[in-house]
């Protein structure tokens, strides 16, 4: 979960924009490639590795390509497509569901965006702002991301994250600090509009909104925001109601993230996160808890984690969380007890 702030602009000017002023036909697209390689090993304790239970380590890879491509018309529009590609990753949430997809390769999101004095609009599979605009504890962690990073017994995290289904969204301009922002996802279970008989148990014409600001207080940075979701179940039209507050506060080289959420559909609960983080020259350092107290678990999950890195050369970083878990329902998972679990990870990746 990396969350991003959005649209410096306060500049306000009719949308007719988005539809006047045509390229032309010798403008150019700038593509930029980027991404990362990343590889690792991670242990855990009572069988949390799943389909490693005698072992209880494994090596692992993540690996992404990032290509954007981005023109401006004659009358300042701004547009283009993301596209965001996993390849071969036999990532560390694989390890905990699907092993088998290591050697994949899959498009993860892709878009168009346009933006401009209007605003920005983005179209295409991508978290929406329920995520990209909320802010706090899983900012100020270190390492692979702490709460949310790549440890194999992280908490089964009651967020309200749709992913990357296909959705239109919308952000204004950052107007005095504040920004909004607004999405509607169809169907959560619709792999880009091939919606079948196997995607019938999601959410449907589901919202999702978004506010923050980002300023200076007394000296310090500071980010506040709330965010929410609601939809309606597909099978049994029960509602999702999802929300969720959040702050980030930053001076020097230290910061401190709280974030407090809610669920109330189905399956309802309540989760906390607080992350501390300084950073020291190419290093940083981090603590997180998070607290999570879901109607489907027998007992409430207590997750604490110390995570730290330190760049080596440009682009090259040296990675590392360990965590424990009071109740980690990855364990013992041939049995219908949960237990506590320690995990630790430790990575090398190259940024380009």
């Amino acid at each position: 979960m990396h969350h991003r702030l959005l649209m410096g602009s306060t500049a306000l000017v009719s949308a007719g924009l988005l539809f006047g002023g045509a390229a032309p036909a010798q403008a150019e697209i700038e593509v930029v490639l980027g991404g990362y390689t990343e590889f690792g090993a991670i242990g855990a304790t009572d069988e949390t590795l799943e389909g490693d239970p005698d072992r209880g380590y494994t090596f692992f890879m993540d690996n992404e390509v990032h290509i954007e491509a981005t023109g401006v018309s004659d009358t300042g529009l701004t547009y283009g497509s993301y596209i965001e590609v996993e390849i071969g990753s036999g990532s560390a949430p694989s390890l905990q569901g699907s092993p088998d997809s290591a050697g994949e390769a899959f498009v993860d999101e892709v878009n168009l965006f346009f933006s401009g004095g209007f605003g920005r609009i983005e179209l295409g599979r991508q978290d929406g702002p329920e995520d990209v605009m909320l802010t706090g504890g899983e900012d100020a962690q270190a390492g692979t991301g702490g709460m949310d990073g790549d440890t194999a017994n992280l908490p089964t995290i009651i967020d309200l994250n749709l992913g990357d289904v296909t959705k239109a969204m919308y952000f204004t301009p950052r107007v005095g600090g504040f920004q909004l922002g607004a999405g509607f996802t169809p169907d959560t279970g619709d792999d880009g509009g091939r919606d079948g008989p196997g995607f019938d148990t999601g959410h449907e014409n589901v919202l999702e909104g978004g506010a923050n600001w980002v300023g200076a207080f007394g000296g310090m940075d500071l980010s506040l925001s709330a965010v929410g979701v609601w939809g309606e179940e597909e099978d049994d039209n029960d509602e999702r109601l999802d929300y969720a507050v959040g702050g980030l506060l930053g001076v020097g080289g230290l910061s401190f993230g709280a974030t407090w959420g809610q669920k109330t559909d189905f399956d309802e609960g309540d989760w906390a996160h607080i992350g501390l983080k300084y950073g020291f020259g190419a290093a940083n350092a981090s603590v997180g808890y998070s607290y999570i107290d879901d109607d489907d678990l027998d007992d409430t999950q207590h997750f604490f984690v110390v995570s730290g890195d330190v760049g080596l050369a440009p682009g090259l970083t040296l990675k590392g969380d360990v965590s424990y878990n009071t109740e980690d329902p990855n364990a013992e998972d041939n049995s219908d007890d949960q237990d506590d679990t320690i995990s630790g990870v430790l990575t090398v990746q190259l940024d380009y």
